[in-house]
């Protein structure tokens, strides 16, 4: 694996990195469309096989379990998320599922998720794909498994491999193999939220952009959090929102750990880190703050007071 770089603009053109934070849960029986539809913020009966949903599941009270991909493979959904939040999430998604005909399953031996970009690796999708997606959030699948196009914050793909896949990915070692903390900063500068054991149900979807990056659909019918999510939507209840901060030196910092502001003289709580990723030389966060943050204002850790971050700009208009 090549040392870690020493700032997100130096990440390299081409490579490919493994996303062991993740988890694949395969969704299976007749009615695992309906069931989901009834679950979660995206339109599922939308799916399909060139085309993935960005969506959370949530609690009655509106509050994230778990923010996912839905790709189809087969006759199956897979339901990519961070394992920590799929721990969470996954009993509540199965809760009624015994009145459905549905089934969930986690093959750890048969599923592996990698993210990276380039030329090199186009090529290497092509071979196992015999196509390569460009298109924000289209896939192709096979016996191989699913490949899935992002846009932002430049093109990249998260592969999502069966053994079969993962032995002919195994065939090409000059594709460079760098650390995951890179797919965290892209992810990060794509304004992506993700949840982790300490984050999970603690914010609604618009907390964290969902709505900005098509994560929620407001026009289908009831799923579970539904009446908080669209309440929040046209009463314009949400104070809140995720913002990406960067700061000029390398530290370590957990999802949950708590950002201050400046207020006057002193410093108040300003809020809540949800993924984050340190590089040699620099820092990146995003973090739910609130909505109204400026552009280039400061904010530091808690628990790390020395360490100051600058709000950044987002890809994405929270219009």
């Amino acid at each position: 694996m090549i040392d870690p770089i020493d700032f997100a603009d130096d990440i390299p053109a081409d490579f490919i990195c493994r996303l062991d934070d993740l988890n694949v849960l395969n969704v299976s029986g007749e009615e695992r469309i309906k069931y989901l539809q009834g679950q979660v913020t995206a339109d599922m009966s939308k799916l399909t096989a060139h085309e993935a949903l960005l969506g959370c599941h949530c609690d009655f009270k509106g509050k994230a379990w778990n923010i996912f991909y839905a790709l189809e493979h087969n006759d199956s959904v897979l339901l990519i998320s961070h394992k920590e939040s799929a721990a969470t999430s996954l009993p509540e998604l199965k809760k009624y599922g015994v009145f459905a005909k549905v089934d969930f399953s986690q093959d750890t031996q048969q599923w592996a998720c990698f993210g990276g970009r380039g030329p090199q690796l186009e090529t290497i999708i092509s071979e196992l794909f015999a196509d390569v997606p460009f298109e924000q959030q289209q896939t192709f699948s096979n016996e191989n498994g699913v490949v899935m196009a992002l846009s932002s914050p430049e093109p990249r793909f998260m592969l999502v491999l069966t053994a079969k896949g993962q032995a002919k990915l195994a065939d090409h070692p000059n594709l460079p193999l760098l650390s995951s903390k890179l797919w965290e900063v892209l992810d990060i500068q794509a304004g992506i939220a993700q949840l982790n054991t300490a984050t999970s149900n603690e914010f609604v979807p618009q907390m964290m952009n969902l709505q900005a990056i098509d994560g929620i659909n407001f026009s289908k019918g009831c799923y579970m959090g539904q009446e908080v999510v669209a309440r929040t939507k046209f009463l314009g209840k949400n104070k809140r929102a995720a913002f990406i901060l960067k700061a000029s030196q390398s530290v370590n910092v957990t999802p949950g750990e708590i950002l201050e502001a400046p207020a006057g003289d002193n410093w108040r709580r300003g809020g809540t880190v949800l993924r984050a990723a340190n590089l040699n030389k620099e820092t990146w966060l995003l973090a739910v703050v609130a909505n109204d943050t400026e552009i280039d204002s400061k904010m530091r850790l808690k628990e790390q007071p020395a360490t100051v971050f600058t709000v950044q700009s987002l890809p994405y208009s929270l219009e």
